[in-house]
């Protein structure tokens, strides 16, 4: 394996480092992105019996609705306008944090095809090059470039693919949570400053 990897040429070098990029963010990310790190259910119910006690019971780095709640409960005696206001400022930084990486998680999943083609360009140049020197009569001669031409064309598939689906799977689960965030906050806001009847 490792010398079908070196066989691969110098653009194999950039190919390998973005699978271990690729394959760190897409760890932080299922870390980052579970349900107890961004709506904890338990805090969820808290909140809708008695949301002031979330102050003192929750830390606001636990989660993304600790750090939500806590904006919109810090701002409640300022009145309706700055709680929404806090609202929104902490539904953007939070949507923005939780979207931390996923650009050059789907910059990895576009540039590492591309790599391989490049080694397979590179590939079919040194192909070329050895039948101009030595002729078709020794396969020998050539077979090298053919070889970096598929292994580096295989590996950045290998990179691509799934980088682009972990990369739609992780934007399509911010956006989830986004919008629950946005509820949880809105039904929040109702709480703290229920309708005069």
């Amino acid at each position: 394996m490792l010398e079908q990897l070196t066989s691969g040429g110098w653009v194999m070098v950039p190919l390998v480092f973005f699978s271990i990029l690729a394959l760190a963010i897409c760890v932080n990310r299922f870390w980052e992105l579970t349900i107890w790190r961004v709506l904890p259910p338990q805090l969820q119910d808290d909140l809708a019996t008695d949301p002031l006690e979330i102050n003192f019971e929750y830390e606001p780095d636990s989660s993304s609705l600790a750090f939500i709640a806590s904006a919109v409960i810090a701002r409640r005696e300022a009145g309706i306008e700055m709680a929404i206001a806090a609202l929104d400022d902490a539904l953007m930084s939070e949507t923005h944090r939780l979207e931390r990486y996923l650009t050059s998680l789907g910059t990895i999943a576009s540039v590492a095809p591309l790599l391989g083609l490049l080694g397979t360009v590179l590939g079919m140049i040194d192909v070329f090059q050895a039948l101009n020197q030595h002729g078709a009569r020794d396969p020998a001669a050539f077979s090298g470039g053919i070889g970096e031409a598929l292994i580096t064309t295989a590996v950045g598939l290998c990179v691509a693919i799934p980088s682009l689906f972990c990369h739609r799977h992780f934007q399509r689960r911010v956006d989830e949570f986004a919008q629950q965030l946005e509820q949880e906050g809105n039904l929040l806001i109702g709480e703290l400053f229920p309708p005069e009847t």
